[in-house]
């Protein structure tokens, strides 16, 4: 199995555009640009060049969200984006962190009812 490789988001957009589809469309004259490794990841342009600089858009976009929704962001050729990666690490100590600070909060709460 080929060891993943940690790429900054720059790098992970040129890999992703490594596999991006692009088809003319069929009633409209526009090119469809879709990236298969990124559900939903599709753009239209009126020319080639539109459709490419879109999707770049696109996928920056679609990578943001999904890290803001905390969803998985695929292995693309072997590249993992860095920040998953990192974050993945952290999760744990995230979690346990917010869970005392959670139970500071009701604590303090608690302990302010009825004065």
């Amino acid at each position: 199995m080929p060891k993943e490789r940690l790429v900054t988001l720059r790098e992970y957009v040129q890999e992703a555009l490594k596999n991006a589809v692009y088809e003319k469309g069929e009633v409209l004259d526009v090119i469809i640009a879709e990236v298969p490794d990124l559900p939903g990841c599709f753009v239209q342009g009126r020319t080639f060049e539109e459709a490419r600089e879109d999707l770049i858009d696109a996928i920056e976009l679609w990578v943001m969200s999904a890290l803001m929704d905390g969803d998985e962001i695929p292995v693309i050729n072997g590249c993992r984006l860095a920040v998953t990666a990192q974050r993945r690490k952290a999760s744990g100590a995230v979690k346990r962190k917010a869970h005392a600070r959670a139970e500071a909060r009701t604590h303090s709460q608690t302990a302010s009812v009825g004065f």
